[in-house]
């Protein structure tokens, strides 16, 4: 059986293949008239079409296992309504780690990668309901 650290060499091994395909499959998409396919051309395209979406989403995935920590704290909404991270500020879209509790876990909890959103107010994408003033964050690049 393999390790998690194996595992995480593999991950950032097929990480430049991965990215080379969906740069590949961008310009295919840009080139290809789905006018003119036949129904069997068509069906093939929006099935490489849902799996770039989802290979996408992965790949990011994959390019946070070599990134390392860049800044972290505490997020602290300033006057402008944006939150921050010391002197830091994110805006909507910014991708973050942010500490969520869990007594299950050996750590207490763990982070949690997501992104930054705004309707109405800033929320965790991947958490919308969790408080985000004074948890515990952080950028990693």
């Amino acid at each position: 059986m393999s390790n998690l650290e194996e595992i995480v060499k593999r991950y950032k091994k097929i990480g430049g293949e991965i990215e080379s395909l969906l740069q590949d499959t961008d310009k295919m998409f840009d080139n290809t008239n789905t006018l003119i396919l036949d129904i069997d051309e068509y069906q093939k395209y929006l099935l490489v079409y849902q799996s770039h979406l989802a290979l996408d989403k992965a790949h990011n995935y994959m390019k946070e296992l070599s990134k390392t920590t860049f800044i972290e704290g505490y997020l602290k909404k300033k006057s402008n309504g944006r939150y921050a991270i010391g002197e830091y500020e994110l805006s909507s879209g910014s991708s973050l780690d942010i500490w969520v509790e869990d007594e299950d876990s050996k750590a207490g909890g763990y982070y949690l990668f997501t992104r930054l959103e705004h309707r109405g107010d800033y929320y965790a994408f991947d958490k919308p309901s969790l408080e985000l003033e004074g948890r515990k964050a952080r950028i990693r690049r």
